[in-house]
């Protein structure tokens, strides 16, 4: 009886070796998770600014990837336009009077105006966190309403205020983390 008392245990230890380690935490292949999940919006880029976006990234800090450019873009739209509204908020208007289409918004902002010369932009996708995704639905709702904008061009316009916010302001290089980053954007434009 003791044999078969034996034989029972040890393969009930096995049985149970076999699925702890089934239920082992394993590291998952692919994306690497974040605190925030993040969602996928779809906009037609071209090629060089799926490249800025590379280089963007390659001049801010070590901790902060190319994952993070989309949603520091959107901040910075959204605190410029904030800005732009509170600038106009005695007046019965969205925008400032002459501003009558988007390149002249670039202009006012001292942006170069966007190539025509670059090829047929491709659709992708673009990862951004939550709270983005709605504040790029406002800045795209605005522009579209005043400028009949679409979606891929409001990002272009974040993409263009983050390359020239960088530009102009060199100690954005030395945060840490893209919240941080975002914390003084909107610091900025307050």
């Amino acid at each position: 009886m003791s044999q078969k008392n034996e034989k029972s245990e040890s393969d009930a230890k096995e049985r149970a070796s076999t699925l702890a380690a089934l239920l082992k935490e394993k590291p998952k292949r692919g994306r690497p998770s974040r605190n925030v999940s993040r969602q996928n919006v779809y906009v037609a880029l071209a090629k060089s600014q799926k490249k800025q976006m590379k280089q963007l990234a390659g001049l801010l800090g070590d901790a902060i990837s190319r994952a993070d450019i989309p949603d520091l873009s959107i901040s910075v739209l959204s605190a410029r336009l904030e800005a732009l509204r509170r600038a106009v908020a005695d007046r019965n208007r969205e925008m400032p009077e002459g501003i009558t289409d988007l390149e002249s918004l670039y202009l006012l902002w001292d942006l170069p105006l966007p190539t025509k010369d670059e090829k047929e932009p491709s659709w992708t996708s673009i990862r951004v966190s939550p709270q983005q995704v709605i504040e790029l639905g406002r800045s795209h709702g605005t522009l579209n309403a005043v400028f009949g904008a679409n979606r891929s061009q409001t990002f272009s316009l974040a993409l263009a205020l983050l390359e020239q916010l960088i530009e102009d302001h060199p100690l954005m290089q030395q945060f840490e983390t893209a919240e941080d980053l975002r914390k003084q954007i909107i610091e900025l434009h307050t």
